[in-house]
């Protein structure tokens, strides 16, 4: 049998700046350009745009209006038998 040798291996560090530090100075200083910025801002308009007319469609269907008028008939009629019963409303839900 032969014996484990826990010998452990140090690395000498070629720099005196940890990685943390360096990647943290990088973040500092790194500034965005206008050009980065510009086109960020253009991507989010356009998907707003693009989530309105979605949001628009989708509203525009009859299957999503069927639904729509259907919960409120179902929430109508919780209200009205909350109302005349003598149990929190909470429990009808």
């Amino acid at each position: 049998m032969s014996t484990a040798s826990s010998q452990k291996v140090v690395l000498k560090s070629t720099t005196k700046v940890s990685l943390n530090e360096r990647f943290t100075n990088m973040l500092k200083n790194k500034q965005p350009t206008a050009v980065s910025i510009r086109a960020t801002m253009q991507q989010q308009h356009l998907a707003s745009a693009r989530n309105r007319r979605l949001a628009q469609q989708m509203e525009n269907r009859p299957s999503v209006q069927a639904a729509l008028s259907h919960k409120q008939v179902r929430t109508k009629i919780r209200q009205d038998k909350c109302q005349w019963s003598f149990l929190p409303c909470r429990a009808m839900l």
